[in-house]
């Protein structure tokens, strides 16, 4: 079993290694991290083909992880599943997990997030994959270990997935710090939490050409939390592991739009 990590956080964060050192020393398969060598959180599937890209090899920053083969991508979470894939750097994967994600990817984030466009893609592929984000808050430790258990204990999961079609496990854990306090695991839906509404753009004055910066805000303050525990969102804030099937490939058969097409002349 070969399992390839990435996420979208980049190679220097702790969620990443905590995640491959906990799958290896678990002895689930041999593990190869590529991820961004920078930040890319919130580039969804983007994969920019015509930029010039690169790879390296680097060494682990633990030398507990030394055997763990590692390359760092100039590129979105998506390019590093692809890298991985095509290179032939490191062998096939048979799994892609990607994360830990410093914050949940819960309601439509799961749309921007590019810990879960590296697990759609890798879907895509025909994988079985799974996404893990752990909750932030504010400057509060991140408890990378609980999320690295949740994904272990998981990931026997993933083998059923291969034969459902393209599905991933998105995987969001709260902030807990000591697993007996974790409530259990639970399947949710997508809440309806959408991170639009909870973002102010201020703009910084004209400069000499005209231009404004931008300021992208996340009003922290703002966020309800009053979503049932059957969601995302209230299932992690319940103390629970949420656990929701998703799927890149989404047709709405139940959707008729015949009367429509009609309606506007373009009925065949």
């Amino acid at each position: 079993m070969h399992i390839l990590v990435t996420n979208d956080d980049g190679i220097d964060s702790p969620g990443l290694w905590v995640l491959a050192g906990a799958l290896r020393r678990a002895g689930l398969g041999q593990v190869t991290i590529v991820a961004p060598e920078d930040e890319q959180s919130a580039t969804g599937m983007s994969m920019p083909m015509r930029a010039p890209h690169h790879i390296r090899a680097i060494s682990a920053p633990n030398p507990d992880d030394a055997d763990i083969a590692a390359f760092a991508f100039s590129g979105t979470p998506v390019g590093c599943v692809t890298a991985g894939m095509l290179t032939g750097l490191c062998p096939q994967p048979d799994v892609v997990v990607s994360g830990i994600n410093r914050g949940l990817n819960i309601g439509t984030n799961v749309l921007l997030s590019g810990t879960v466009g590296a697990a759609m893609n890798a879907v895509l592929w025909g994988l079985p994959a799974m996404a893990v984000s752990l909750e932030f808050v504010g400057k509060a430790p991140m408890y990378w270990e609980t999320a690295a258990w949740a994904a272990v204990r998981l990931f026997p999961l993933l083998e059923g997935l291969r034969v459902r079609g393209p599905l991933l496990l998105n995987v969001n854990v709260p902030h807990i710090h000591d697993i007996a306090d974790v409530r259990g695991f639970r399947q949710t839906s997508i809440s309806e939490f959408f991170y639009g509404r909870y973002l102010d753009l201020p703009l910084d004055p004209e400069d000499e050409e005209g231009r404004r910066r931008v300021h992208f805000r996340f009003v922290r303050e703002r966020i309800p939390t009053d979503a049932p525990e059957t969601s995302d969102d209230g299932a992690v804030r319940a103390g629970y592991i949420s656990l929701t099937p998703l799927s890149p490939i989404v047709s709405r058969d139940e959707v008729d739009l015949t009367a429509a097409l009609a309606v506007a002349g373009l009925s065949a």
